[in-house]
């Protein structure tokens, strides 16, 4: 996936409010996640997988910005998906603002939304072309051998849901986790790009090679390879 940085002196873009669902359901064996394909024809990110999700809009309604972006994020499930969710049941699952050297920046609010087994999608045809239900563990493997194109904020997500058994676990996990930050620092490799986030020992001094906890992302060649050596703090503590 190309990355596209903004030039040394030009501006910092400023973020624009931004939301995303990961919409799962039960499967045969066990939590399925939603992800849909953006059309060749896009600007940004082309042919990639993703979930459903867009920017904040002036109409979108809420007396907080993290309200408008409940809304904002349910609407474009209906526009994307052809899905009906409530506001009421989103349950915050991270935040991500992308890197000031990016030339497009988003401050995103990452919801995730239970839906029926027997739910229909239907792609609005344009902007998304394509649907899949896939378990996230399998998502993972076809990313990793090139076949199922993928940005960062998704597959760290998907590594995030992997391990649920089922439904009811996965809403649990996510109720009593703290919610992720995700602020990537990023620093050029001979054949690609590494990615710091928050927690990894070397985010603050800019140091990957420092001793301690891994939280990171390494591009190569197009693919990535996410690591994280910790777990969430819960939020019940």
């Amino acid at each position: 996936m190309k990355l596209v940085l903004r030039e040394d002196k030009s501006p910092v873009a400023e973020a624009q409010p931004s939301a995303t669902i990961i919409v799962v359901k039960e499967g045969l064996c066990g939590p399925e996640v939603l992800l849909l394909k953006r059309s060749l024809d896009l600007a940004h990110m082309p042919g990639a997988w993703v979930f459903p999700g867009g920017k904040v809009d002036p109409d979108d309604a809420g007396h907080t910005p993290e309200m408008r972006a409940r809304v904002a994020a349910c609407r474009e499930l209906r526009e994307e998906a052809g899905l009906n969710v409530g506001v009421e049941d989103l349950l915050y699952f991270s935040h991500w603002l992308t890197p000031e050297i990016m030339k497009r920046r988003f401050a995103t609010w990452f919801y995730m939304a239970v839906v029926d087994p027997e739910v229909t999608v239907c792609v609005d045809g344009s902007e998304i072309v394509d649907h899949r239900w896939l378990r996230p563990q399998q998502a993972l493997e076809e990313q990793l051998a090139g076949s199922l194109q993928a940005p960062p904020p998704t597959l760290v997500s998907l590594t995030d849901i992997q391990g649920a058994a089922d439904i009811p676990s996965l809403t649990t996990m996510i109720k009593e986790r703290e919610p992720p930050f995700f602020f990537p620092k990023l620093q050029k490799l001979k054949e690609g790009m590494l990615f710091l986030y928050p927690g990894d020992s070397g985010y603050a001094s800019d140091d990957p090679s420092a001793a301690g906890a891994r939280h990171r992302m390494i591009m190569d060649r197009g693919i990535f390879d996410y690591q994280r050596s910790f777990d969430w703090p819960s939020r019940l503590l």
